[in-house]
């Protein structure tokens, strides 16, 4: 059985820790989950996480409780099916979702699930960021997954819902394909309780304002029924994408400013991604077998979830002047 220590790192270090021991049928035992987070252990969108990919790989569990600080996770076959997870929190769909997707993606038969929660969320990538740049990278790989936003949910009631059809993949093989349109896709997203304010229009006016004039941009703004007040812009140039949520603090132009500078930021790296998507394609990059990413930084986040992935798959990585080379064993 594979030990992990989980005060190494948070909510990533389970959720890969369990996509790989769906995936190979390796058992293994963690503790100290989340252990120097501000609320350590099990909360809501783990122990989803936990719960739903236990019963799609027919898993003992142990430990697999609100708060518990230790798990043990004995996988079984993976079954595919059409599944349904409620986190019952505004908890994020997408982690969830991030969670049970690679075993799924090697069952024998599609898959549909349904997630409800949050799909926009504070140290989550929101559900736009996951359909507009993850799944694209993902689908050139190899994979068939297509995702449905059909309700957005925010903070603190969520009851967002996303629905992922998953096709069976029998083999991924690890390359970054770029679109060759030089178009700033930038997506404004509102609760319509913030349309009198106009905010998702004005999220999309700070975001041009401070974005270089040569670049051709095409908006969409929306205003959505959600169970909470909300809003977040996602934008992407050449599938590098970047998110911001909404914020008391913030005004919206302002909001729209910072992802528009942030987005910069990545373009400018000449990384083949933003660095949180880099982060999620590396379990993947691991599983095609070898490969290599460029990305704007290295973040500790990535190289936690790197020795993680070392210790489930024959695969070795290396790390040079932010470019990231994996290698079979």
């Amino acid at each position: 059985m594979i030990e992990i220590d989980g005060s190494e790192g948070g909510g990533q270090l389970l959720r890969s820790s369990l996509s790989l021991s769906a995936l190979t049928r390796k058992p293994f035992k963690m503790i100290n989950i989340r252990g120097k987070r501000e609320k350590p252990g099990l909360q809501n969108q783990h122990l989803t996480a936990v719960n739903s990919i236990s019963k799609i790989c027919n898993a003992k569990v142990i430990g697999n409780f609100l708060h518990s600080k230790e798990l043990e996770f004995i996988p079984s076959e993976i079954v595919s099916g059409n599944y349904k997870f409620g986190i019952g929190t505004a908890g994020s769909t997408t982690l969830v979702a991030q969670t049970i997707l690679p075993p799924l993606l090697f069952a024998n038969q599609i898959s549909t699930v349904d997630i409800v929660g949050g799909t926009a969320n504070p140290l989550a990538p929101p559900v736009l960021d996951v359909k507009e740049v993850f799944l694209y990278h993902l689908n050139n790989f190899g994979a068939i997954v297509n995702l449905e936003i059909e309700r957005e949910g925010f903070y603190p009631k969520g009851n967002g819902k996303i629905k992922l059809t998953i096709n069976p993949c029998k083999k991924l093989e690890f390359k970054i394909i770029k679109p060759q349109d030089k178009v700033v896709n930038v997506f404004a997203v509102a609760s319509n309780d913030l349309s009198d304010r106009k905010v998702a229009k004005r999220m999309i006016d700070g975001f041009v304002s401070n974005f270089p004039r040569d670049y051709k941009s095409i908006s969409h703004a929306w205003y959505v029924e959600t169970s909470s007040t909300g809003c977040y812009i996602h934008a992407n140039y050449k599938k590098i994408g970047m998110s911001i949520l909404g914020e008391r603090a913030l005004t919206a132009e302002n909001v729209g400013k910072e992802c528009a500078l942030k987005l910069l930021e990545e373009i400018n790296s000449k990384a083949d991604t933003d660095h949180f998507t880099a982060d999620q394609l590396l379990l993947y990059l691991a599983i095609s077998g070898s490969g290599t990413i460029h990305v704007s930084n290295i973040t500790d986040h990535m190289r936690t979830n790197i020795n993680i992935i070392e210790k489930f798959l024959d695969v070795k990585f290396e790390i040079k002047n932010n470019v990231i080379e994996c290698k079979k064993i």
